[in-house]
């Protein structure tokens, strides 16, 4: 490697540039990890973010080398606009789709996605607006640069990621936890239909009730109550 392209290597806008990549990388692993649960809730939901996720990692091994000033715009433009419609989905709910109007919950993931775009727009931006008035930087300060986005995003990923798979299963509880309460109910109705009376049929004989009269006995005496009155005992004589 010539001192020229040492010295390219080390200027703001490539630092800039390679830890937007970084980040870039980042969140294209955390919409990786959230795909299978939109993907279930409705099937171009889970399309459109493992798009995201193949354009953000597309976008961070292009931009890694000498970026075009295109390359840095559409990554700008683009991630501008992934973060604009995770503000929208959570306040004033998803522009369409089954879910439509209602507001999503705001989890970590997307937290997480969210701080990575913003990282994106930055390092973008500083690369594109800076362009030939890049200043050097040592190699010891670009090194530390790339280790602290490193760190970030390391630390980004593991919480998106984590929650991602969380909200996942979370996802699915509500399912179990309704089969599990349909379960009991549907034995006991069982049940109850089991013990009940069997059902007539419609054209089954009428049978009146048995009219044989009844032997009467001998009569018994009627006698009159007795009543004490003051202690007394009064019979009839």
């Amino acid at each position: 490697m010539t001192s020229r392209a040492v010295s390219r290597s080390r200027t703001d806008i490539r630092v800039a540039a390679r830890a937007a990549a970084i980040a870039s990388i980042g969140a294209a692993v955390i919409h990786f990890a959230i795909t299978p649960s939109h993907w279930s809730d409705w099937l171009p939901s889970g399309v459109f973010f493992a798009s995201i996720a193949v354009f953000q990692l597309i976008w961070a091994f292009l931009v890694w080398t000498r970026p075009p000033a295109v390359l840095l715009a559409a990554g700008i433009v683009a991630n501008a606009g992934f973060a604009a419609l995770w503000v929208w989905s959570r306040t004033a709910g998803e522009p369409f789709g089954p879910n439509a109007g209602e507001p999503e919950p705001v989890q970590a993931a997307g937290i997480c996605a969210l701080l990575l775009e913003c990282y994106i727009v930055m390092g973008a931006a500083w690369a594109w607006f800076r362009g030939d008035r890049a200043a050097p930087v040592s190699g010891v300060g670009s090194a530390l640069v790339l280790l602290g986005a490193n760190t970030v995003v390391a630390a980004a990923v593991t919480a998106g990621v984590a929650s991602g798979l969380q909200g996942h299963d979370h996802h699915h509880a509500p399912d179990e936890a309704q089969a599990e309460y349909q379960s009991p109910h549907s034995e006991h109705a069982a049940g109850h239909h089991t013990h009940s009376e069997p059902a007539v049929p419609l054209d089954a004989p009428v049978t009146q009730p048995s009219t044989a009269p009844v032997p009467a006995g001998p009569a018994l005496p009627l006698t009159e109550p007795s009543h004490d009155t003051d202690g007394e005992h009064h019979h009839d004589e």
